[in-house]
Formats: structure tokens, sequence, C-alpha cells
């Protein structure tokens, strides 16, 4: 059973660092005042983000906690995915930005504290989540962060990309 897990947490390591490449080349474009994607890649980012959390939740084996909260982030950073190409009923897209964030946070620390994964990624995985949380409840609470945001939004675009890299790599034989 290690070796499966092992190997849906590698994909599930590729998929976040794919997201986080996406945000980085979305942040990066737009500095440079390239609007020709619109927000497709901000929607793929958001969409692997989803995707990436429900195969972590598949391959949790240890804690129901841990499940429950991947789902909820999962299907929170899904629909605020679906958010950016289709209007959505105005409590959704809060709904959906208070359960990704507290999904994906919650999540990230039952992963941590439960040692379903190595104490690097697992660290890495919780820094990244409380970054996302910090940018989400902002949106939900119409905080502007200004310059400030910028920077969380590259803090959180690396955070993906280095969670995703330090997933991707081998958890060990224990299935950490």
């Amino acid at each position: 059973m290690a070796a499966v897990t092992n190997s849906r947490r590698s994909i599930a390591g590729v998929i976040l660092a794919i997201a986080g490449a996406l945000l980085l080349l979305n942040i990066v474009l737009g500095l440079a005042g390239v609007t020709a994607l619109g927000v497709w890649l901000v929607f793929l980012a958001y969409l692997a983000i989803g995707v990436a959390l429900l195969i972590l939740a598949i391959s949790s084996f240890k804690g129901t906690i841990t499940r429950i909260a991947l789902i909820v982030g999962a299907v929170g950073w899904l629909l605020l995915a679906l958010g950016l190409v289709v209007a959505l009923p105005a409590p959704l897209g809060t709904i959906a930005a208070i359960a990704a964030a507290l999904g994906t946070l919650v999540g990230a620390i039952a992963l941590y504290i439960g040692k379903e994964v190595t104490n690097q990624s697992a660290l890495a995985f919780v820094v990244t989540a409380i970054v996302a949380a910090i940018i989400l409840l902002a949106g939900v609470a119409a905080t502007a962060l200004g310059v400030f945001g910028t920077v969380l939004a590259i803090v959180f675009a690396l955070g993906l990309l280095i969670t995703g890299v330090l997933f991707a790599r081998s958890q060990g034989s224990r299935g950490r």
C-alpha cells in the first residue's frame, strides 16, 4: 500500500509544482502588462490545486479528518476555478474561498501532525497553506493588499512549486 501512496503523492506533487509555475508565469506576465491570456493561467492553476488536493485525500490512509479537510479544500479550489470562467452566485464564491482556505490549511496541518509526509514537505505545505488562507480570506473580507498582495502571491506560487517538488521526490519506504 505504501508504494501506491508514494506514487499518488508524487503525482500530486508534480501537479502542485505545475500550479505554482502557472501562477508564477501569470504574475510575471501581469507585471509585464501582458493580458492576452486573461484568467486562463489562474484557472488552470486553481484547477490543478483542486486535483492535487483530491489526489492527496485519496492517498491519505491514516486520518479521516485529513481526508475530509483535503476534500473540502479541493472542492473550494475547484469552485474558485469555475468561478473564474462562469458567473457563480455571490455567496457560492465566498463559500468556495473559505472552503479552499480552511480546507487546505487544516489538511496541511493534519498531514503534518499525522506524519503522513516527511517533515520538510509538510512544513512547506503548511506555510503555503497559511499564505493561501491570507490571500483568500483577504479577498472575502474585501481587503486590498496592494504591493503586499503581490508579494504574497509570489510567495504562494513559490510555495506551491517548492511543496510540489518536495512531494514529488521519494517519500520514503514507510509512505512518509
